[in-house]
């Protein structure tokens, strides 16, 4: 080990305690990188390689019936390459032993194994047999949720009858990667299956021979980009066969969710590391900068020796990069382990035959790189200001700082308010700016993450109070299998335990402005109803009118309309015959697409005297009476789904509260280490650079908890104009966090309540109190009598 390499190690190991708080910030933003790249690297892969796979479909074609030997025209068109068809029809679970109905989709594969899009990936059991007509595949998580195996049986209400089914195997399914229920934000496997039956009992049950109603394909790989003009041509060809939807994979809901959540990931693993690396690089580049200073005679001398300044800038500069290089290796090795952490999380919502946490050497690289750039950014300007000194100048004590009034002196009656303390404290910030500017900017940053992760917190907490308390109010939703009238409305109002029965009529158009248009449905509600209300973005409720729509933000955003707009409704089904209608109010809404009419007016609008699908529920909750109701409801043929709202906002609040309290004590523990850190490395060096004033102030008289005091109001003045600053700081990372998230499935709401602000800045003053305390106990301990000493 050469001399300058022992002079590196000796220092490194003075400045140990310094060195730590910075490190701890380096490895805590590699860390963060580190672990969400990994996860996002993790969820990439794996739906890739699913996708892949499964031979994933490109696109869904959704509609009433249609014969097997016209689906075959969809090969005239250019870019189709592969088209299957399947039936699907939604259905009731009847699982012994449990009261509640359940829900269900039905899914038809080929009687014998073969290669298809979508392939299923078995997980127990086999495929389907020739022994029987009515075995079933379940869904895996389903099968979990319930403990179904191979062997069992079960029962399933489809086209008004009561099947019991066989189970020979369970399995997976890239299509339902992301396994949502009706009305549900998460999966709940609890209350939501999919069951593949074989074609030849579906077209039994069902009287679909020769025929399907959902058609999957694949687009040749030139197409892909062009699948919106030949998926129109799809539906000008299927029209007479009364197409419902067409979905290419990019809407498709399952892939929507995986993608969006992937997207996040990755933006998420840029912008948080960021401001742990960048507060970083500024403290580094504090504590490099006085090193510089305070060993100015030695670099004089160095030089004098006949050292270059080459490699004394490198002697300098090494002093970061050993920072850089231990906080990222600390990092990287912390982020595996939390990126192992979130995929297992994932595991618990998403369906994947194989999602493992994987070493990733370029994201561990990426991540040493980042580490090692910005340590030695920090280090470059304190190494720099080496290279211009000359020898016999280094050798010479560093001339003091101009001592001149600051600028707050010339408000002559707010500087005669302050005590000889304060005008010390504020003499000083002002004076070493770039010290309090790298104090002013870690607080802000800490803030900011601070608010970030508190803001987002009350945002989940508010889209479930709006969309499941004020919006929706209903106990029990029901959706009928046809549309049905007004006795079937009566029926449901007769049976046990119902207080208060209101109609749906959900009717899917196809909505047309101008050259914009876009696939929604439109909810009939009756005059007066309580149980489904639209309300603005301040939570009042929107009466419905008795003419025109009350179309949700979004939907209008999409469609550029304003209130008292005319807007075309072409209905997906029956004779689709083009209606007007115009926009009477634009509500709020932070799930999907859709509009609100009153149900008599949309009835007409489908030329239906009074027509409902669906219905909504309040019940008395009594055991007795519940169990009868579920009882009927298993029993209607009528009635194909059932969805009780208190298990949907039971499992959803299940799964934002477990993941909130885990983001919240991250964070805060990351907000933590940013303010401490900061905090104690600044203040330490300045108490480095000021040993002698404060060994002089000692010798005066003042106690250590005086001289103290001084330090604590310097860094609570930083401290604090550092927090206010990071408010908004927050609040614009939310927003643009609600903006990257902002799709037709799912927006996420900026709210902003008053104890944000406060706890943030209470925090805030919780860790310079903490961080004080370390400087503290270092004056307790300072010898001042050796202080004196020390030559400037």
């Amino acid at each position: 080990m050469n001399t300058l390499n022992r002079k590196l190690a000796r220092e490194i190991f003075n400045a140990k305690g310094l060195l730590l708080a910075i490190t701890s910030i380096i490895a805590v933003g590699v860390m963060c990188f580190v672990t969400l790249q990994s996860a996002y690297q993790n969820l990439s892969y794996a739906k890739r390689d699913y996708y892949r796979d499964s031979r994933m479909a490109d696109f869904w074609i959704d509609l009433k019936k249609a014969p097997l030997s016209e689906i075959d025209a969809l090969y005239r068109i250019r870019g189709v390459s592969e088209i299957e068809s399947r039936i699907s029809f939604n259905a009731t679970v009847d699982l012994e032993g449990v009261v509640k109905p359940l829900n269900g989709f039905v899914l038809s594969l080929p009687d014998q194994r073969m290669p298809i899009l979508n392939e299923i990936a078995l997980q127990q059991g086999d495929y389907f047999s020739s022994r029987r007509a009515n075995e079933v595949i379940i869904n895996e998580s389903f099968a979990r949720a319930h403990r179904l195996y191979p062997g069992q049986r079960l029962h399933l209400l489809m086209n008004n009858r009561r099947q019991e089914l066989i189970i020979v195997g369970t399995a997976l399914s890239s299509e339902f990667v992301y396994v949502q229920g009706p009305g549900s934000l998460v999966p709940d496997p609890s209350t939501f299956g999919v069951f593949y039956i074989k074609r030849s009992f579906a077209e039994d049950v069902y009287d679909f021979q020769g025929a399907a109603n959902q058609i999957i394909g694949r687009l040749a790989p030139e197409a892909r980009d062009q699948i919106d003009p030949i998926l129109q041509q799809a539906e000008t060809l299927l029209d007479s066969y009364g197409v419902f939807s067409t979905t290419p994979l990019r809407l498709q809901t399952s892939n929507q969710f995986l993608s969006n959540e992937i997207s996040g990931l990755g933006a998420m693993s840029t912008i948080v590391p960021s401001i742990f690396l960048a507060v970083a690089a500024v403290v580094l580049n504090v504590l490099l900068t006085r090193l510089a200073r305070q060993q100015r005679v030695v670099v004089g001398t160095l030089k004098a020796l006949g050292y270059s300044s080459g490699q004394v800038f490198w002697h300098f500069l090494k002093f970061g990069l050993v920072v850089g290089l231990i906080g990222g290796l600390i990092g990287a090795g912390f982020g595996y382990w939390g990126a192992t952490g979130i995929t297992r999380v994932y595991r618990h919502f998403m369906d994947f035959p194989d999602l493992d946490s994987r070493f990733y050497p370029g994201v561990m690289a990426v991540g040493m790189i980042v580490s090692l750039g910005c340590a030695g950014a920090g280090a470059f300007y304190g190494a720099y200001t080496m290279l211009r000194l000359l020898p016999a100048e280094a050798m010479r004590p560093e001339p003091p700082r101009s001592g001149g009034a600051i600028w707050l002196e010339r408000a002559t009656w707010f500087w005669s308010l302050l005590n000889a303390s304060w005008r010390m404290v504020l003499r000083t910030v002002f004076r070493q700016y770039v010290r309090s500017g790298a104090n002013v900017f870690a607080s802000m940053m800490g803030a900011g993450l601070l608010v970030t992760g508190f803001m987002l917190s009350a945002s989940q907490d508010y889209l479930l109070e709006f969309q499941f308390y004020r919006a929706v109010r209903s106990d029990i939703d029901l959706q009928f299998k046809e549309v049905e009238g007004r006795p079937a409305l009566d029926e449901i109002r007769r049976l046990p335990g119902v207080d208060r029965a209101e109609p749906l009529l959900n009717v899917a158009f196809e909505f047309v402005h101008g050259p914009y248009r876009r696939k929604s449905a439109v909810t009939g509600l009756s005059p007066g109803a309580v149980l489904t209300i639209p309300r603005d973005a301040a939570g009042t409720a929107m009466p419905i009118p008795e003419t025109g729509l009350v179309i949700t933000r979004r939907l209008a955003t999409l469609l550029h309309l304003q209130q008292g707009d005319q807007v075309t409704l072409i209905p997906v089904q029956g004779e689709r015959r083009p209606c007007q209608a115009a926009v009477a109010r634009i509500a709020d809404s932070y799930m999907g697409l859709g509009a609100y009419a009153e149900i008599a007016f949309l009835s007409g609008l489908v030329q239906e005297e009074f027509a409902l699908s669906g219905a909504q529920l309040l019940v008395n909750h009594r055991p007795h009476d519940m169990r009868r109701l579920y009882l009927e409801l298993k029993q209607t043929p009528g009635i194909q789904g059932v969805t009780a709202r208190a298990d949907t906002i039971r499992n959803l609040e299940k799964a934002l509260l477990e993941n909130q309290m885990v983001s919240v004590i991250t964070i805060i523990v990351f907000a933590g280490v940013v303010f401490f850190g900061s905090i104690v490395s600044s203040s330490m060096v300045n108490l480095a650079e000021r040993r002698r004033e404060v060994a002089t102030f000692r010798a005066l008289g003042y106690t250590p908890w005086q001289v103290g005091g001084l330090f604590f109001r310097e860094s609570m003045l930083t401290n604090l104009l550092g927090s206010l600053l990071g408010l908004p700081v927050g609040y614009g990372l939310v927003v643009l966090t609600a903006w990257s998230y902002n799709n037709d499935l799912l927006r996420l709401p900026v709210v902003t309540p008053p104890w944000i602000w406060f706890v943030t800045l209470g925090l805030a003053t919780i860790f310079a109190l903490c961080a004080q305390a370390v400087v503290q106990w270092s004056i307790h301990r300072m010898d001042f009598v050796e202080g004196l000493k020390v030559k400037e």
